[in-house]
C-alpha cells in the first residue's frame, strides 16, 4: 500500500498521541493531519485515505460530522473511535453504512493496521462504484437527450437529399449530404468523448517521467492546431520527475491547451504552461495552463468541470462539454484536484495537482 494520508479528529491530546504511536508502529507509510474538532479542521488534500474520528467532540458528536467529512473526502475510510458506553450508538451508525468503529480501549497496533487496510479497500470500492453509477447516469442522459438533435437532423437531411435527387437537383443533394456528414461527425465526436471519459476506469500502472516530457506529449498531439492558430507557447517545468499515469496527465494538458486555443477570442493565443512542486508535506506537482482569452465569469468557474456544462461565452464554439469533466476525473483519480482562476477580459488559468503514487 502506498503512503497514506490520515486525519485524526479528537479533542484529547493523549488519544491523538496514542493513534499517532500506533500508526508509527503499524509499518504503513503515512502522513498525519490532526484536529481537535470541526472548528479546528485545517485543509487537507482531497486524497485523504482515512479519518480517525472521535465520537464525542466539543459542541457536537462525531456522527454529526460524518456528512461533512464524506462530502469533503469521499474516498476516505472513516473510523469512529468511541469511549465506554458509546459502542452501541456507533454500531448503529455502521449498520446504516456510515463508518467503521472501534472502542478506544481496544486500540492497538494490529487493530489499527487491520482496520486501515480493510476500511480503505472498502471505501475505495464504494467510491469507484458511486463513480460508475454517476457515469452510467451521464451516459444515459446523453443517449436520451444529446443524441436526439443530431439524429433528427440526420433524418431530415437524408430525406432532403433524397428529395433533391428525385427532382434531379444534384447541387441541392450535395448540399444536404455535406450537412449530413457534419451531423454525423458531431455524433462521432460525442461518442469518442464519452468513450474517452469512461475508459479512464481501466487499470494502468504509474511511471516516473519528467514533467517537461509530459508537456511535450501534449504539444505534439496539438501540433496542427498550434500552427494554424499561430499560438505562442511558454513552458517552465523545473520540478523533479514525478510518478503518475503519464498518458492521462498529458491528456489533461492537451485538453486544457486545446480549450485555450478554441476559446481564444480575437487575440493571437498566448499560453503559458508551468509545473512546480505542490506545497505541503504530501509532495506532488502543481501544473498550470494560463491563456490570454476572454476569461470565465465567477459563477461558472466550478460548473465548467461538470459533464456537458459550458460557460455561456463558450457556447458558440464546437465541443461536447466533456473535456474539462474528463480532466477532473483524471486528476481526482491520481489524488489531486483541479480548479479555475480567471478574470473577465484578462484570461484564464486552470490549475491541477498530481500527487505521487496515487491511483484510485
Amino acid at each position: 500500500m502506498n503512503a497514506l494520508e490520515i486525519v485524526i479528529i479528537d479533542d484529547d491530546e493523549g488519544d491523538r498521541k496514542l493513534v499517532r504511536r500506533l500508526l508509527s508502529k503499524s509499518g504503513l507509510a503515512h502522513q498525519i493531519h490532526e484536529a481537535r474538532g470541526a472548528h479546528d479542521l485545517r485543509p487537507a488534500s482531497e486524497a485523504v485515505d482515512a479519518v480517525f474520528l472521535d465520537y464525542l467532540l466539543p459542541g457536537a458528536d462525531g456522527l454529526a460530522l460524518l456528512g461533512e467529512l464524506r462530502q469533503r473526502w469521499p474516498r476516505a475510510a472513516i473510523i469512529l473511535m468511541t469511549g465506554q458506553g458509546d459502542e452501541e450508538i456507533a454500531k448503529s451508525a455502521i449498520l446504516l453504512g456510515e463508518a467503521d468503529y472501534i472502542a478506544k480501549s481496544s486500540l492497538n497496533q494490529d487493530a489499527v493496521a487491520r482496520m486501515l487496510k480493510r476500511g480503505i479497500e472498502a471505501a475505495r470500492l464504494k467510491w469507484r462504484l458511486d463513480e460508475q453509477r454517476r457515469e452510467l447516469s451521464t451516459f444515459s442522459e446523453v443517449l436520451v437527450h444529446d443524441f436526439k438533435a443530431p439524429l433528427r437532423a440526420a433524418d431530415y437531411l437524408a430525406a432532403r437529399a433524397e428529395e433533391a435527387l428525385d427532382m434531379n437537383d444534384p447541387a441541392g443533394a450535395r448540399d444536404s449530404l455535406s450537412m449530413l456528414r457534419r451531423s454525423v461527425r458531431q455524433m462521432a465526436e460525442l461518442v469518442d468523448s464519452l468513450a474517452a471519459h469512461i475508459r479512464l476506469d481501466r487499470d494502468q500502472q504509474p511511471t516516473t517521467i519528467e514533467a517537461g516530457d509530459i508537456v511535450k506529449r501534449a504539444l505534439a498531439a496539438l501540433e496542427h492546431d498550434l500552427a494554424v492558430s499561430h499560438t505562442q507557447i511558454e513552458v517552465e517545468t523545473e520540478v523533479p520527475p514525478l510518478e503518475c499515469l503519464a498518458a492521462q496527465v498529458a491528456q489533461v494538458l492537451q485538453n486544457l491547451i486545446a480549450n485555450a486555443i478554441k476559446y481564444r477570442g480575437d487575440a493571437t493565443p498566448r499560453i503559458r504552461i508551468t509545473a512546480e512542486p505542490e506545497p505541503g508535506p504530501g509532495g506532488g506537482v502543481r501544473f498550470a495552463v494560463t491563456d490570454n482569452g476572454p476569461g470565465i465569469a465567477a459563477e461558472y468557474r466550478e460548473k465548467i468541470f461538470e459533464p456537458f456544462t459550458r460557460a455561456p461565452s463558450r457556447s458558440a464554439a464546437p465541443g461536447t462539454g466533456l473535456g474539462l469533466a474528463t480532466c477532473r476525473k483524471i486528476v481526482r483519480r491520481q489524488g489531486g484536484r483541479i480548479w479555475c482562476e480567471s478574470e473577465l477580459g484578462t484570461g484564464t488559468t486552470i490549475i491541477f495537482t498530481i500527487l505521487p503514487q496515487r491511483v484510485w
